[in-house]
């Protein structure tokens, strides 16, 4: 079975699987983030297949939209439409607990458990970038992660390219260990 919870050996931060795919029936996914004290979230990004919905549990989070910066207290909630650049940022000195509701869910959960299955086994860099471009181009494929500032179209044919040279060469059969399960790309 796996963990509802799995945690960034580097950052702190913990992911908690409130409502898998498995339970949605595909629908949508819904993760609780407890994001540490002065604890930044991934680059400026874009997503083409989900739309991303954060609510502030608890804690004060910078959640980045576009050209925008929102501060967001408990309760109060965001969206970033698909094709929208976003971001997020803990700038202060409590933890900030909230939830993201991704819809529909791509396969950003088996993308988060490789991604921090290879962490734990030491198979990243200590800013927990894997040290293998096959399993860092999967898991942006995987959760639909363009970063912002390159070029698209450039970047969503070398992430085909390398990941089907990856299931070519058979570089993503160990990492089903991660997910409990086949990757499908």
């Amino acid at each position: 079975m796996l963990a509802a919870t799995v945690r960034h050996k580097f950052t702190g931060e913990q992911i908690t699987f409130i409502e898998t795919t498995a339970y949605t029936n595909g629908r949508y996914l819904l993760i609780e983030v407890m994001l540490p004290p002065n604890g930044e979230g991934p680059p400026l990004h874009y997503h083409d297949e989900f739309v991303e919905e954060f609510t502030i549990l608890e804690g004060i989070l910078t959640v980045t939209v576009g050209e925008q910066d929102h501060v967001l207290t408990t309760g109060q909630s965001i969206t970033a439409e698909i094709g929208t650049a976003h971001t997020f940022n803990n700038c202060h000195e409590e933890n900030v607990r909230f939830r993201v509701k991704l819809t529909p869910p791509s396969q950003f959960e088996e993308s988060v458990r490789i991604h921090y299955g290879l962490m734990d086994d030491g198979l990243t860099n200590e800013q927990g970038v894997p040290k293998n471009i096959f399993h860092l181009i999967l898991i942006l494929k995987l959760q639909n992660t363009l970063i912002a500032g390159k070029s698209l179209s450039i970047q969503r044919v070398l992430f085909n390219l390398l990941v089907h040279l990856g299931k070519f060469f058979k570089m993503y059969q160990s990492l089903e260990k991660y997910t409990g399960k086949k990757i499908n790309v």
